[in-house]
Order: structure tokens, then sequence, then C-alpha cells
């Protein structure tokens, strides 16, 4: 945007009830808020949490198809989406052969998907230094 009125966008949010501005945050990552009950869209919220708060680690665990990875594949351009668990620690944190900053050092939230699961096993090292 070449220009952006923080003032004027504050006063508008202002105009919104909560639930106004609750169904237009869930309609800006693609859902469609209607269809949706007020715990729902708390949740849907929830995932949106990393992407503000420094530091934030969330785990989601549910069955497959139920949107667990889509907002961290294609809300944001400053998150990135780790499929299948095949990671380095020198890719995700500091490759000291390269001197390159990782993925956690560049983008602000890194989402893991299928990390573990039937066949897969990830790196010992990698589980040790998440925990």
């Amino acid at each position: 945007m070449a220009f952006f009125d923080l003032d004027s966008y504050r006063e508008a949010r202002r105009a919104f009830t909560t639930d106004e501005w609750i169904d237009t945050i869930i309609r800006s990552t693609g859902l469609a808020p209607e269809q949706l009950g007020r715990r729902s869209k708390l949740f849907m919220l929830t995932r949106l949490v990393p992407y503000c708060e420094r530091n934030y680690n969330l785990v989601e665990l549910g069955p497959k198809g139920t949107g667990k990875s889509h907002v961290f594949s294609e809300l944001s351009l400053h998150g990135i989406l780790i499929s299948g668990g095949e990671i380095t620690p020198a890719k995700l944190f500091f490759n000291n052969s390269t001197k390159q900053v990782g993925l956690v050092g560049f983008w602000d939230c890194v989402a893991f998907d299928e990390f573990a699961g039937k066949g897969k096993r990830p790196k010992g090292d990698i589980v040790d230094i998440l925990k």
C-alpha cells in the first residue's frame, strides 16, 4: 500500500461489534463465518495467534481436511508451512557451513504439517531442539 491511514482504520473499527469484527477476520482467512458457530470461529482465530505473538507455540491435532494447515500455507507472505517433517537443524536454525540464517530466523511464523505420523520418523535432533 502506498498510503495507510491508521487513524481512519481505527475509527471505522469502532463501528463494528465484536461479532462483526470476528466475522470480518474469519472471512479474510477464506472461510465463511455464517457456516461456523461461535466456538468454531474462536478456534479459527486461535490459528492466527502465531502471526501476532512472538515465540508462541501452537499444536493443533485433528483429522485430515479440517483446515489445520490452510492458514499457514495461504494467509500470509510472512509465514511458511513445512510439510512432511523432512527438515534439518541447519535449514531450520542456522547453517554453519554457509553462514545462512535458517527458516526460524527468516520467517515470522514457521508451521509444521504432518511432522510425524504413520511411516514418518522426524529426526531425533529436531524433536529435541523443538522440545
